[in-house]
């Protein structure tokens, strides 16, 4: 049974997440109306989607999504944002810890600290294999599992004054020395 008209917004599951067109859609089924009726290929809104632009973050199959109709029409249907529920939770309890966080684990953390606490947060980067930037009121930290490479063609490191110690420089160019 497939309607011609669906007003509102309903829930789906993704079912089907690779458009052959290369377009941004997924397919939608819709359980609780039919065990078999899947959506048209739907469009995923996404923020300041164009043309080869835009925030482009799929769900998966299997998440559960909001989906709309263009006028009310089922053949033109398009998904609005996918939701947490009670088989799939958020990443995070606290309200406080803003995030983005792939299927695998990659994953930015925006972390707004309490009210009274006097610094501003942190933001944490960090990615599968447990390599990690940190940035915080006062430090900034890089964290890398076996090696970290910095590459450029000239390489500046540069100091604060501490403790009535002068501001320090230190140029690293190439050179035949090896340190």
């Amino acid at each position: 049974m497939r309607p011609d008209r669906m007003r509102g917004l309903v829930i789906g599951t993704v079912v089907a997440v690779v458009d052959n067109a290369n377009q941004g859609r997924i397919q939608v089924q819709f359980p609780w109306l039919d065990d078999q009726l899947k959506s048209t290929w739907a469009s995923v809104v996404a923020p300041f989607a164009g043309s080869d632009r835009g925030l482009f973050w799929m769900p998966e199959i299997g998440d559960e999504v909001v989906v709309g109709f263009l006028h009310g029409d089922f053949s033109q249907a398009f998904v609005l944002g996918a939701m947490w529920n009670g088989v799939s939770g958020a990443p995070s309890p606290d309200p406080r810890q803003r995030m983005i966080r792939s299927k695998n684990g990659h994953t930015i953390r925006f972390i707004d600290s309490t009210p009274n606490s006097g610094n501003q947060g942190a933001l944490i980067v960090e990615d599968a294999h447990g390599n990690r930037v940190v940035m915080t009121n006062s430090l900034m930290r890089i964290t890398a599992q076996s090696m970290l490479m910095i590459e450029a063609e000239t390489i500046v490191l540069s100091g604060k004054p501490v403790n009535g110690a002068a501001p320090w420089s230190r140029t690293v160019t190439p050179s035949t020395n090896p340190i």
